[in-house]
């Protein structure tokens, strides 16, 4: 493989610059086509005089070559669209305006290395990458109809406006509005990928557009991986990579694999740690002035979730049974995503991610690229500030009555870069707003790995929660070590929290009268019982009033079902219901819950 150097680069923008100035006056870009699919117009061009003619350059050649002429834009293409014949430009404004090279793909290695030879896209399924030296533009459409489209050539700022059969469309394309399908760009079968042995990999790209991005027809990679043995229907893990990571890379593991889960994983651009970033992002050098006219939307965990919704359609998912992971950023991303779109993701697995951003002593800066400083006061676009929005002890505070899945996550007491106080500021507003979680925490810094219920293993899942299923909360138990007060020196150096408790998901009983599970300590646990305190969650029937009087009753398995306990609560005023000092042991506990007023 060829790889281009600097200098080499620097020989390619001569080259061109010189058959810029020999070319003819009237040279105008040809071959204009166009193909519309679910709501998203796609069109290919034949550039003027490519800057890159070789079919095979470096990633790193295409992203140097690309940085020079954006510097210089001698050379851009613009975009006309009309619902009428396009005649002439008079009266029409460009819905676009793009630079060379659109034809080559660069993002989907992440961070390039020398080796990274650059891919150019497909547009179309099952047809190959476009040529070298095309142009290509996405539109979504804001309204149904039919649209008429045109693409001219800008040289050192003067436009070419000729217009004839090689840069208008003679016919009009029938437009819908939608997000656009991603389009198959191969299918790959390695022998072993992520630990996988005989997976098939499909992989996408989607031109991204409003809601999904806040740019109009931005490209973005994803890959499905499809394990060998697929259930049906399939759980789903959104995977969510570190900092130089990419859609095949540096999230964890491919979890649930073994179990016939699907894997789905894209890139992050640009790096808002999986959250979202400002609409204005795109348009230049960010101000204060500038920015405070805008808001920041949550445009990373939107186009996710709407690639799920596409994968729905080929494949059959289990959509109560989704996941969302990831390592480092993407540690960071998980519990984001999951406490926010409880609706969707029923579990998040987090390692050493950063859950209040305003606290993480390296990456706030990062944070700051796409919020703005914390004085420019920017807002989500709920109106909420920002920095409070994506603080996920806040969040759970401010919305205490929201249901959330499980939240598994881990840090280091000595992970510099992340921040201790921030993760235990978490833990305390889990446990303080009674929401369901694993923690750990310990010795070993930026490499802290989650530990998943059951198999106590970092990889292995055994418990599936889901979002159509209740779940139980488990807070202050008497196994619980003590992570401190946020000073790395103060409590235990490494220990854990809820990790030897565990229920049944199959025999829950929710019904509008009544409430049971299964729970349980695994037989890794360092002692035979403990107490712990219980609050029902994502109750699917069971939602008694406030202020309603229950009781409820704790039944050994292990001792032909014995009552351990038996007592009355009364519902808070935010419609919870906690079971306090609950005697569970490793032979099982069946927890039963009814209006005091009901039958036994």
């Amino acid at each position: 493989m060829r790889v281009v150097s600097v200098r080499c680069v620097c020989g390619l923008l001569l080259a061109w610059s010189i058959a810029l100035a020999a070319a003819p006056a009237a040279e105008q870009v040809g071959g204009l086509k166009a193909r519309h699919a679910a709501g998203q117009t796609i069109l290919c061009w034949t550039e003027v005089e490519p800057p890159i003619k070789d079919d095979s350059p470096s990633a790193i050649a295409v992203r140097d070559l690309r940085r020079e002429l954006a510097q210089t834009k001698r050379v851009m293409y613009r975009v006309y669209r009309s619902a009428e014949p396009i005649r002439s430009l008079e009266g029409l404004k460009p819905i676009a305006e793009l630079p060379p090279l659109t034809c080559w793909n660069i993002d989907y290695y992440g961070d390039l290395r020398p080796e990274h030879k650059a891919l150019r896209y497909v547009v179309e399924d099952g047809a190959q990458p476009v040529p070298p030296g095309t142009g290509i533009c996405a539109y979504n459409p804001d309204r149904p109809g039919k649209a008429y489209y045109a693409v001219t050539v800008v040289i050192d700022g003067k436009e070419n406006t000729t217009l004839g059969p090689g840069n208008v469309l003679p016919k009009p394309v029938a437009e819908t509005v939608g997000p656009g399908a991603p389009v198959l760009q191969r299918i790959e079968r390695p022998k072993e990928w992520q630990y996988v042995f005989g997976p098939t990999l499909h992989y996408y790209v989607r031109w991204e557009s409003p809601p999904n991005c806040a740019a109009m027809g931005k490209p973005y990679d994803y890959v499905v991986g499809i394990p060998p043995k697929l259930a049906k229907p399939a759980p789903v893990g959104i995977h969510l990579h570190c900092w130089g990571g990419s859609l095949n890379g540096g999230y964890g593991w491919w979890y649930g694999a073994e179990l016939g889960h699907i894997l789905i994983a894209s890139n992050q651009v640009p790096y808002d740690w999986w959250t979202g970033y400002h609409e204005l992002y795109w348009d230049g050098q960010p101000t204060k002035e500038k920015w405070q006219q805008g808001v920041v939307r949550p445009y990373t965990q939107t186009r996710l979730l709407s690639f799920l919704d596409w994968v729905a359609t080929k494949w059959q998912i289990d959509r109560a049974a989704v996941h969302v992971a990831g390592s480092s950023m993407g540690g960071s991303g998980a519990p984001m995503m999951a406490i926010r779109h409880p609706e969707r993701l029923a579990m998040a697995i987090s390692w050493v991610g950063v859950h209040i951003p305003l606290l993480s002593p390296q990456f706030k800066s990062s944070y700051q690229n796409c919020y703005g400083p914390p004085d420019w006061e920017i807002k989500f676009e709920d109106g909420t500030p920002v920095w409070d929005y994506f603080d996920d002890a806040w969040y759970l505070r401010n919305y205490p009555q929201k249901e959330i899945g499980l939240i598994c996550f881990s840090n280091g007491k000595n992970d510099g870069g992340i921040g201790w106080p921030q993760a235990v500021k978490f833990f305390r507003a889990l446990q303080e707003t009674r929401r369901p979680h694993v923690f750990v925490w310990g010795m070993s810094g930026h490499g802290q790995r989650a530990v998943l219920p059951v198999t106590l293993s970092d990889r292995y899942l055994a418990l599936v929660p889901r979002t159509d299923q209740s779940l139980p909360a488990f807070t202050r138990c008497s196994l619980d070590d003590n992570p401190g007060n946020g000073d790395p020196a103060d409590g235990d150096p490494q220990g854990q929290a809820n990790m030897y408790l565990a229920w049944d998901t199959t025999d829950i009983t929710d019904r509008r009268d009544r409430w049971e599970m299964t729970v349980y300590l695994i037989d890794k646990a360092p002692k035979d019982e403990c107490t712990v305190d219980i609050t029902p969650r994502r109750l699917q029937q069971f939602r008694p009033k406030p202020g309603a009087k229950l009781l409820w009753s704790n039944l050994s398995l292990a001792d032909k079902r014995a009552v351990q306990q038996r007592q009355s609560v009364v519902v808070d005023e935010l419609g919870l219901v906690t079971l306090e000092g609950v005697r569970v042991h490793k032979g099982r506990n069946r927890i039963m819950l009814w209006p005091a007023s009901g039958a036994r």
